[in-house]
């Protein structure tokens, strides 16, 4: 988890000084990607929210041109707790994911991120004009999903190679025997 937590974290900086470029889009896509590869390869529980409440306190601390920004981490702790309620109640073990829950997973937890977020600027900041919230409710679930699917192809990836290296490993034993 410390290395995602290191990863996502030092991107977000990097991305932080994109953001006109790439309007965090990069983020929105990644955070379900990690999102997948914790849950699936560690199979604890809580661990995206857990993943997404450090890196939001992380962007509490202003720097690469963005101001304090509580919506930052509000938006990363909802995001990993709508993940893991999801995958919670699918009734499925955790190292026995599908890519649909996963991809579905990630949909709706940039879902989540997106009102979450909107509704601190709307309850504190500024209004957002309709546009963006229509924008954020259609584009943040398209790419989480987007995420959730690289992730889990990123997943099967590993998990394929532990298999093989598990079936080679056991091979040789037969032979020396």
């Amino acid at each position: 988890m410390a290395v995602l937590t290191a990863i996502y974290a030092g991107y977000g900086y990097v991305s932080g000084t994109l953001q006109p470029l790439t309007k965090s889009l990069d983020l929105f896509f990644l955070l379900p990607v990690f999102f997948a590869i914790l849950v699936s390869l560690t199979g604890k529980k809580w661990s995206s929210t857990l993943l997404g409440t450090i890196v939001g306190l992380l962007f509490l601390y202003p720097t690469a041109g963005v101001p304090l920004s509580p919506h930052i981490t509000i938006s990363l702790i909802v995001n990993g707790l709508v993940f893991d309620m999801y995958l919670r109640e699918s009734k499925t073990s955790l190292y026995d994911l599908s890519r649909r829950q996963l991809v579905t997973a990630g949909a709706l937890s940039n879902l989540g991120m997106a009102v979450a977020g909107l509704l601190v600027f709307q309850i504190f900041g500024q209004a957002q004009p309709a546009y963006l919230w229509a924008l954020a409710l259609i584009g943040n679930p398209s790419v989480g999903a987007g995420g959730g699917f690289f992730g889990a192809i990123v997943v099967e990836r590993v998990k394929g190679l532990q298999t093989r290296r598990v079936l080679e490993a056991t091979a040789s034993m037969k032979v020396r025997a």
